[in-house]
């Protein structure tokens, strides 16, 4: 065993004898060793095998199917009697998704783009529009499967001739977005025999009951990666009020107790902009991601924070809220609240594809923080996955709010849409058991009482400017804004790419009224001793830094003083008249 793994790590993409135009690629993408999930799926998806494949988020799950596709389609067209038709067929559930997996294969193309292409079908064009694409038959489509039922129903492609290919991606989450009657009538249209690849970052019994429409004696692969995600990823939490919520994030942020790329998650749109706002009156600058936003801002912002553009991302989790239930941790026999809580979902704004703890690939995030905490065991999962990802570090920030610590400030929370009697204990508890059950452990982050109360007052104040009103405004401004950057200038952009580094997406949305003084912090209020975690260093304290060590603080002191030597006079008593 421990000569398979040596022999993995020392195995080159090289080994896999791809033609010259595609290594070449891979080589321009700076792809040296394969990661296990493609180290193990791609020599059997080349020779003809379906694969179910089990591996966590970040593990080249995408680059394990679209590598062997694009290598048969090179095969295929050498060909002489090859004839143009749509080959592979792969379903995403967020249109976020879509865009990534299409530009990835671009890229893999790149030196095989006018005989291998792909067609992105999941974006806001109609279908009756995309139909003249369709007509010209190309290679590979990426969608949702909505928007593919929709043509094959519409009968603007046929798959039943020509498709050889089939890919699930993120298989759960599809099946968890409501999609398995859409895939099961793609099913109808698809040829009897062609090759599927299903990718999951779980197993569960709708995954199996998946494999056994999709796949024929396929290869199953349950990856785990040599190194235990234990070892990168650490959880901490914090039992707090709502309004310490706001004061916890202040100090994070404002005194970078966590250095890097931070992803704020809240539940729903307006907690995004009451968020954003309250962050604008401290001068942080921060970007929201959210469905009601236009797909082409929103995949922009999220390509911006992999960049580095953008520090803080605060994203709405509204998955969390579509009636998604942990089947794993309880069946509710209450049929009728679980049929309302649909019912109003489906009245909620935005993009029913939009999806943000999964399916999106962020990159280089050094730490989530849950500011509103998830409504499910299965979101805490997906949500603290974007981090530690790729073999570098991260950490998961939580905060709870108690029932005792709701009762705290009960007018704070109703404000916030969160009701008088919300808490976070029961949700929090399945977490706890879950993370447990995993070998994982939820350490406090404790705060030192008395380096955090010197904020306060600070924190209250800017709250104070963010009211309903505003929110509202913010949210108008931040759409029209977007909508104005996404569409119009659409077609200046494609002209001049260069442009779209001075499109901005966390500029500020001026609530009524900012505060100068709020920007900067005091000298008096710094606290003594704070050491920021760093996004590329473990940390073996089961405190986070903004905690007190008394004894170096006693030894710092008394080396300063000279020994034991006491301070002489009162400043206040020193001053000089004029």
């Amino acid at each position: 065993m421990a000569d398979q793994k040596i022999l993995e790590k020392d195995q080159t993409f090289a080994s896999f004898d791809f033609d010259p135009r595609l290594s070449r690629a891979i080589a321009q993408l700076e792809f040296t060793h394969p990661t296990l999930v493609q180290a193990k799926a791609i020599p059997l998806a080349l020779a003809g095998k379906d694969i179910l494949a089990r591996a966590r988020t970040g593990s080249g799950k995408t680059a394990a199917f679209a590598l062997p596709i694009v290598q048969k389609l090179l095969e295929a067209k050498e060909d002489p009697e090859h004839e143009q038709a749509i080959k592979a067929l792969i379903l995403v559930p967020t249109r976020e998704l879509a865009q990534q997996v299409t530009k990835h294969i671009q890229k893999l193309a790149v030196y095989a783009k006018e005989l291998i292409r792909v067609v992105n079908l999941a974006g806001q064009m109609a279908p009756q529009l995309q139909r003249p694409i369709l007509a010209e038959k190309p290679d590979i489509i990426v969608s949702t499967p909505s928007k593919v039922l929709a043509h094959l129903e519409a009968d603007n492609m046929n798959l039943r001739e020509s498709l050889e290919m089939l890919v699930i991606d993120e298989a759960d989450l599809v099946l968890s977005f409501g999609y398995e009657q859409d895939v099961r009538k793609i099913l109808t249209y698809l040829p009897k025999i062609y090759q599927s690849f299903l990718m999951s970052a779980t197993f569960t019994q709708d995954i199996e009951n998946l494999k056994q429409l999709v796949l024929r004696k396929p290869a199953i692969l349950r990856l785990e990666e040599e190194e235990d995600e234990n070892d990168y990823l650490t959880q901490y939490m914090i039992t707090c009020s709502e309004f310490e919520k706001f004061l916890y994030t202040f100090v994070i942020i404002k005194l970078k107790l966590i250095r890097g790329k931070i992803i704020l998650f809240v539940n729903d749109i307006d907690r995004c902009y009451k968020l954003k706002l309250f962050l604008e009156q401290f001068s942080i600058r921060s970007c929201v991601l959210n469905s009601e936003l236009p797909l082409n801002s929103r995949y922009h912002i999220v390509e911006e924070f992999n960049r580095g553009i953008y520090d803080y991302l605060i994203a709405s989790d509204e998955a969390t809220l579509k009636g998604e239930m942990d089947s794993e941790d309880e069946k509710d026999d209450e049929d009728e609240e679980q049929e309302q809580s649909q019912k109003n979902n489906k009245k909620k704004r935005g993009d029913k594809e939009y999806g943000v703890s999964r399916g999106i690939d962020f990159k280089g995030a050094a730490a989530v923080i849950n500011f509103d905490f998830p409504t499910s065991a299965k979101a805490y999962t997906h949500r603290v996955g974007r981090t530690a990802r790729g073999g570098q570090q991260g950490i998961a920030l939580s905060f709870v709010v108690t029932q005792e610590k709701a009762v705290l400030d009960k007018d704070i929370a109703k404000s916030a849409g969160r009701g008088r009697d919300f808490h976070d204990d029961v949700v929090y508890a399945r977490v706890e058991s879950k993370q447990k059950a995993k070998g994982c452990e939820l350490k406090p982050y404790s705060f030192e009482k008395k380096n955090v109360e010197g904020f306060k007052y600070r924190v209250q104040d800017a709250l104070k400017q963010v009211n309903k009103a505003s929110i509202q405004e913010a949210r108008i401004m931040e759409i029209k804004r977007e909508i104005l950057n996404s569409e119009k200038l659409k077609m200046h952009f494609e002209d001049k790419p260069r442009d779209l580094e001075f499109l901005r997406h966390d500029k500020a949305v001026k609530p009524a009224q900012i505060k100068e003084h709020l920007k900067r912090i005091p000298s008096y209020l710094m606290p003594r001793v704070t050491k920021p975690v760093g996004s590329g260093s473990r940390s073996n304290n089961s405190n986070v830094p903004f905690t007190s060590d008394k004894k170096r603080r006693r030894a710092q002191a008394h080396s300063k003083s000279g020994g034991s030597k006491k301070r002489k006079g009162n400043p206040l008593k020193v001053i000089k008249r004029r």
